[in-house]
């Protein structure tokens, strides 16, 4: 599960852009972006209407923080609220915290909405969340973005 999660972060450092969105209107982990989106130490990414091989995502955004405690517990409360009108989640609890969260949120209109946060603590803390909107089928996008390549 890690492996995989090292992978989203990788297409995230990878994927370059800095339009700023606000489809994640309504949902908790917006805070998220708005209040450490423009932090040092910290990447943000932001990309609509995007083809990847046979898979087309709506939006793609994610934020990257490094040696931020606090905003981890900020982050999982966000999470711990988002999760309430979720389809799916999962997680992987580690000393009784989440550090991989996934969640599959009703659809808004036609798209499929996810949302993947992972928590890295060997060296030094690093968080990744990542917020996507596709016409795909949640399952679909999770089997393109988790593919070994």
């Amino acid at each position: 599960m890690k492996k995989k999660l090292r992978i989203i972060l990788c297409l995230t450092l990878i994927l370059g852009a800095t339009t700023l969105l606000q489809a994640q209107n309504g949902l908790e982990i917006e805070k998220v972006f708005q209040q450490y989106g423009k932090n040092k130490g910290v990447t943000m990414v932001s990309l609509t209407d995007r083809e990847f091989g046979d898979y087309e995502l709506a939006l793609f955004k994610s934020i990257t923080i490094s040696g931020n405690a606090s905003a981890a517990d900020f982050i999982r409360k966000c999470l711990e609220k988002d999760q309430l009108g979720a389809k799916k989640v999962k997680q992987v609890m580690v000393n009784g915290k989440a550090q991989s969260i996934f969640l599959e949120l009703p659809k808004n209109g036609n798209l499929s909405r996810l949302v993947l946060f992972n928590e890295i603590t060997k060296s030094e803390q690093k968080l990744t969340l990542i917020y996507i909107e596709s016409e795909e089928n949640s399952d679909d996008i999770l089997k393109f973005i988790l593919k070994k390549k």
